[in-house]
């Protein structure tokens, strides 16, 4: 661990050409993350206007462009996930017929497409739709319905709500609805294909689970939560960082510490007497020697909202850590990431300005 910074690196995988067939799982924030698309219930998304004009131009993409098939997706407050079949077709050639069942369009047992060498196997002549294509388009319909609702002779501005929270564009930084980017994950498999649909269903009960669990139990120097923190996240599949973790001075590290790497960085942490937040997804459970010494030395913090009846990990509670971490980090450290796993998927929940270095 050293305080020297590597440079920042951008998620979208470099060399790929996005115009390929396959499956793409995409999110899109709103500007400022403003949750201005409805509220959470009981683990349930209740869309407000804004939000079901949000959930039909989704659809309407599909409707009126055949080249891209829709699968699961939701609209969160803020963000909106969904999991799109870019066919490499251009506009106008014969496309296959039929929709998906339901406003989710989940497409069940078709074959996962590999990716070409970007420019690669492009008919001359027509343009060939891809995802950043989907993605403009989205964001434009929406946009410009958006605008409608809360332009016109000021009607929607009568049901905007007094907290602030409100769609119009006087409330949202350059007047815009959407964050300039998007998140994406490129589908491998059918099993990356089968976690990411699993992931948007349960995204509505984890949003919820994280944004009102309440204060967590906690065990040990709670004034840590004071200190700026730097989240550190790394998928399975490796066991060492790749180089220094780049800790800046008084910085604590806050994390689930469950994937091997995660592991190695805490008991880095314990011997070089690092400042550690403890995300459990289990109960808090007895502390082994070197944490009780930290506990007593003020250096180790642990929380836990599950019960102390619960002893081992699960996906869920494993995510719910997960997401706490990065809802509640200054910014994030990812030490390795697999592009189609779960991580990178609760990586799309991040806040949009959110620092992320990817060792």
């Amino acid at each position: 661990m050293d305080e020297k910074l590597p440079d920042r690196q951008s998620i979208r995988l470099k060399g790929w050409d996005y115009t390929s067939p396959g499956w793409y799982f995409v999110t899109i924030c709103v500007q400022d993350m403003r949750p201005v698309f409805g509220t959470i219930v009981k683990g349930n998304m209740v869309l407000n206007d804004v939000g079901r004009m949000a959930h039909e131009m989704w659809l309407a993409v599909e409707h009126f462009h055949p080249e891209y098939h829709l699968d699961e997706f939701v609209v969160m407050p803020n963000h909106v996930h969904g999991l799109v079949q870019v066919t490499g077709r251009p506009n106008g050639l014969p496309m296959r017929t039929g929709r998906p069942n339901g406003l989710t369009g989940r497409l069940n047992g078709l074959p996962m497409q590999t990716g070409r060498p970007e420019g690669e196997g492009k008919p001359k002549g027509l343009p060939v739709p891809g995802l950043p294509d989907f993605v403009r388009r989205f964001k434009s319909t929406a946009d410009v319905a958006w605008r409608k609702m809360v332009d016109v002779e000021g009607a929607g501005r009568r049901a905007c709500p007094p907290s602030g929270r409100c769609a119009c564009p006087d409330t949202l930084r350059n007047g815009k609805l959407w964050h300039r980017n998007y998140w994406d994950v490129i589908v491998r498999d059918d099993e990356a294909l089968a976690n990411i649909r699993r992931y948007i269903r349960n995204n509505p009960q984890n949003y919820e689970a994280v944004m009102q669990c309440g204060e967590p139990r906690m065990l040990g120097n709670a004034k840590l939560l004071e200190l700026p923190k730097m989240g550190f996240l790394a998928s399975r599949g490796e066991e060492r960082p790749h180089g220094l973790l780049p800790l800046k001075l008084g910085e604590a590290i806050i994390s689930g510490f469950l994937s091997p790497m995660e592991r190695a960085v805490f008991k880095a942490g314990l011997k070089q007497k690092r400042s550690l937040i403890w995300v459990k997804p289990w109960g808090l459970g007895t502390p082994d020697r070197m944490e009780q010494e930290a506990l007593d030395a003020g250096l180790l913090l642990i929380v836990s909202p599950f019960s102390d009846s619960i002893d081992a990990p699960s996906v869920r509670r494993a995510s719910w850590c997960n997401e706490y971490v990065l809802t509640h980090c200054d910014r994030m450290v990812v030490g390795h990431l697999n592009p189609s796993g779960m991580l990178a998927c609760i990586l799309s929940e991040r806040p949009p300005e959110l620092e992320i270095i990817y060792l």
